[in-house]
């Protein structure tokens, strides 16, 4: 069964457990009340009051038991309905995270040791766009000529490429051989033309675009395996748990000085020009 569908149901029954057992007890205190006779009366007048009763005898558990079954048969949508408020406060939380944790990290995630920067004028830009990526992610793919775009046409934004390669076995080594290329001065090359191949990037595959992209291969190799690109993922990768974030495309837009900062989960083109156009109203 779905985790979440079992503690949706596991709340509802927890609600309904604790709707019968406050029945009961009301019950339970109607009839000491009513029923206590003299020595009620002696308790009622009497200053000192002994400790509410905290414990459910077995005909009472009983009881409650008997109540949650009839309430849930009789209520069957109160299930459904836990499990989508459940659901939606697990979001709101999960995404409260992400953005606390992403403004916390602001600094990390954009500086360039363990990405890629890129923008018509990035040490002026006041608006970051960084994307926790997959080259093996049909929406990264999707997302790719956006992206572009924001490289080439906006002045007021740089984007931020951090290799984020969690889909298969091939993704791991595209990410070292995207970073490795930086010393060539060809990441965005690699980048783009690996987000243009469709299907499965297998070494092979990335060393023939890497020829069709002028990157000498030797270089490549001999940058790929130093600590700078392992130590670039193993950092993205550490960020992207922090935020509890496991999916990609992941965008984290943000206005540079930090006043603005909003992540977006999957490749969701209004939700990112809107996040990009709060970040600018930020940044005045």
């Amino acid at each position: 069964m779905d985790k979440k569908l079992t503690l949706g149901i596991g709340a509802a029954m927890v609600g309904a457990f604790a709707l019968g057992a406050t029945v009961i007890a009301v019950s339970g205190a109607q009839q000491s009340s009513n029923g206590g006779g003299a020595a009620a009366d002696a308790e009622a007048v009497s200053p000192v009051r002994s400790q509410p009763e905290t414990s459910f005898s077995d005909q009472q558990e009983e009881d409650i038991r008997a109540l949650v079954y009839d309430y849930l048969m009789s209520n069957p949508e109160v299930i459904i309905e836990a499990v989508n408020e459940y659901s939606r406060q697990q979001q709101a939380n999960a995404e409260i995270r992400a953005r606390e944790t992403a403004k916390q990290e602001l600094a990390a995630l954009i500086d360039p040791t363990n990405g890629y920067v890129a923008g018509k004028n990035p040490d002026a830009a006041k608006i970051a766009v960084i994307e926790l990526f997959d080259y093996h992610c049909g929406y990264c793919k999707r997302a790719a000529p956006l992206v572009k775009d924001l490289i080439e046409k906006e002045k007021d934004i740089k984007v931020v490429f951090r290799e984020f390669p969690i889909l298969r076995e091939e993704s791991d080594y595209a990410a070292e051989v995207a970073l490795a290329a930086r010393e060539q001065g060809k990441f965005l090359d690699m980048h783009f033309a690996m987000m243009k191949a469709p299907g499965v990037l297998s070494k092979d595959r990335i060393a023939d675009i890497a020829k069709k992209q002028g990157v000498n291969l030797k270089k490549l190799e001999t940058a790929r395996q130093t600590p700078a690109v392992s130590d670039a993922i193993e950092e993205t990768t550490a960020l992207a748990r922090a935020m509890g974030v496991d999916g990609t495309p992941t965008f984290i837009v943000a206005s540079v000085d930090g006043d603005y900062v909003n992540v977006v989960q999957g490749f969701n083109y209004d939700a990112l020009q809107a996040s990009i156009e709060e970040a600018r109203a930020a940044a005045q």
